[in-house]
């Protein structure tokens, strides 16, 4: 059976609003048992209200477990890409640990000579040192020597 247009759309719409609908139902049937029953139309507003307050509760606390859920799914996806990059061989596990753990010396202060970053200054040479000399020289051998220590000059 096809459904025309105008009719899907009034029950789309229908059902978007269903809580309006529902109270706009309850009044009307209340109003017209009242005129005859009004015992029932009490019986009738008293279930709208009923029902309204408990979809308010009902609401808050789905709401509360919703953000919960959303909390809990964002976990569960941050701990699996963890997992997934710990198992794809980027980063082991042995330096995961290395990294958070640190290393307490068992004599307990920490002695830092120097920063390992900072930069080295050479020695200075001496001002009588002759130059002159071929360019396998060094400066352990002598200036102007050979490898055996004898000058060359």
């Amino acid at each position: 059976m096809r459904i025309p247009k105008r009719v899907n759309a009034v029950l789309d719409r229908a059902e978007q609003h269903f809580g309006a609908l529902a109270a706009v139902v309850a009044l009307a049937a209340a109003a017209a048992a009242a005129m005859w029953i009004p015992l029932l139309a009490g019986f009738i507003l008293g279930v709208a209200v009923g029902g309204f307050l408990v979809h308010l509760r009902k609401a808050r606390r789905m709401a509360r477990l919703r953000a919960e859920i959303d909390d809990l799914l964002r976990q569960n996806g941050a701990l699996r890409h963890r997992n997934n990059v710990l198992a794809s061989g980027v980063i082991t596990k042995e330096s995961q640990v290395t990294q958070a753990l640190l290393q307490i010396p068992e004599d307990g202060l920490l002695k830092i000579e120097s920063d390992p970053g900072r930069t080295q200054r050479l020695p200075e040479l001496p001002d009588d040192l002759d130059v002159s000399g071929s360019p396998e020289d060094t400066l352990e051998e002598g200036a102007g020597g050979d490898a055996n220590g004898r000058s060359s000059g």
